[in-house]
């Protein structure tokens, strides 16, 4: 897990890498297309061009906007250490996000920035949040629509997990 030594540094790298990204999308796209075959061709292209940094750097924001949430309403304490997987790079054994106090693991949250739990989503979202309910402090659990917020809140409340649920926009 990568430590976050300041918060409003680590956004200012993210708004930067959110930039270049943006900007790397207007260039794939900002092309004439004469035909369906040049459409496709394009979108292909755009796919394979950012696909994997969109999924990545929009995780990677809701985990900075949950941090900034537990801050200011949950924890008040500036002497917690806070680390994070920002691009899903962690394993089994570690959350999205984590908070230390002292050297005793007091949070641990994990992020979602799909849009919707259908197929895949729905049951990656379960073992997420079993493999959550399993971890030391408290939990929490960040999405950002309202469609994945109450459907983790109703796994959370069918299987009895001690997770809190927190819709951030």
């Amino acid at each position: 897990m990568e430590k976050i030594s300041n918060i409003q540094e680590t956004e200012k790298k993210l708004l930067s890498e959110l930039q270049k990204f943006v900007s790397r999308i207007y260039n794939l796209s900002d092309r004439p297309i004469s035909s369906t075959g040049e459409g496709v061709a394009t979108l292909r292209k755009i796919r394979q061009e950012v696909y994997e940094d969109l999924n990545q750097i929009m995780h990677e924001s809701l985990i900075l906007e949950g941090l900034k949430w537990l801050n200011a309403d949950v924890l008040k304490d500036e002497k917690i250490e806070w680390f994070w997987n920002p691009r899903q790079t962690g394993d089994y054994r570690e959350p999205d996000l984590r908070g230390v106090l002292n050297g005793e693991i007091v949070i641990s949250a994990e992020a979602s920035a799909s849009e919707k739990p259908q197929g895949v989503i729905d049951s990656r979202m379960r073992d997420t949040l079993m493999k959550l309910n399993a971890m030391p402090g408290k939990k929490f659990y960040f999405a950002r629509t309202d469609a994945m917020t109450q459907r983790a809140r109703t796994k959370v409340l069918n299987n009895g997990l001690s997770i809190e649920v927190k819709k951030l926009s």
